[in-house]
């Protein structure tokens, strides 16, 4: 076993006391207590994937403007239905090339005999996410904005990114926590084939818990695993996901977004993905490679009271 491998193993069975905040309850739970905001960081009435999804499809698009970050030319909306007003995300892109070299990711050059960029990769990675019950990706719809077919997602307000973390030096207070959650942010980049995983496309809310945005060059019918070698531990409930996830369910679940062959593709990702962490638990112990995903405890300071 490597030394950076033994660091993070030493990390993931530091043996740590947790408790949940006290207010955390229903479907807030799941997001480690973090609460979908208004535009002035209060929280909406509603917090269920259903419920922000209608809310994405039936509010007013008061204004749209650009986003200075990004090459997908996501603009930020301003959502307002029935006295609230939240913010969203929307894109339009949908470009298709071919033979493409496309150096994302790896460094190295990657030929893509089609090669796509779209926002309905974004919204299917929205399924894919929930499929396996990651709950990493904020809700997204399908929504024709001004004439414009496109998608719409809700903003997460009081976050910064990955990239913004680093550059102020901002130390993560349960470094363990912090890579149990890179480790299932790996699993997933390869799942869906994230050919664009860069450090401004990850989110750090106020309860240090990462989320997962822009996944528009996701996907295409590659079988490969695009870096297998981050994947060195999973989370013990998305691993049972993975063994367990049939074609029928993924059929129903992401036809409306992914064509058969993309769906194809990603179903014998997932097999190698099942077949890789294998590999590591009959090497180093089950549990060296799987663990039980840490709670949050400490408040960011960026976070509101």
């Amino acid at each position: 076993m490597n030394i950076s491998r033994c660091i993070l193993t030493a990390l993931l069975l530091w043996p740590t006391t947790f408790a949940w905040a006290a207010d955390v309850e229903g479907p807030e739970e799941r997001f480690d207590g973090y609460r979908y905001l208004d535009v002035n960081g209060r929280a909406l009435p509603f917090q269920s994937d259903k419920d922000i999804e209608d809310f994405l499809r039936s509010a007013q698009v008061v204004s749209l403007e650009k986003i200075p970050v990004g090459v997908t030319c996501p603009r930020k909306a301003l959502l307002s239905r029935e006295g609230l007003r939240v913010h969203a995300v929307f894109k339009n892109l949908d470009d298709t090339k071919h033979m493409v070299r496309d150096p994302t990711v790896t460094g190295e050059g990657r030929l893509y005999l089609n090669w796509r960029d779209s926002y309905i990769y974004d919204v299917a990675a929205y399924h894919v996410d929930r499929l396996f019950g990651i709950d990493r990706v904020p809700p997204i719809v399908l929504r024709k904005v001004k004439g414009s077919d496109g998608s719409l997602q809700i903003w997460l307000e009081e976050t910064i990114t990955e990239k913004m973390r680093r550059d102020k030096s901002i130390k993560p207070p349960d470094v363990a926590r912090y890579y149990e959650q890179r480790s299932t942010m790996h699993v997933f980049d390869n799942l869906v084939a994230n050919r664009d995983a860069n450090l401004g496309n990850t989110l750090i809310d106020g309860n240090w818990r990462l989320w997962y945005i822009d996944c528009t060059r996701c996907f295409d019918s590659s079988t490969d695993l695009l870096y297998p070698e981050m994947v060195t531990h999973c989370e013990r409930k998305l691993w049972k996901a993975l063994q367990e996830l049939n074609r029928e369910t993924a059929d129903k679940a992401l036809s409306p977004y992914l064509t058969q062959r993309e769906i194809d593709a990603l179903l014998t990702r997932r097999d190698k993905l099942v077949e890789h962490i294998q590999a590591r638990i009959d090497e180093w112990g089950e549990e060296l490679v799987l663990f039980d995903q840490r709670p949050a405890t400490v408040k960011a300071a960026w976070a509101q009271d």
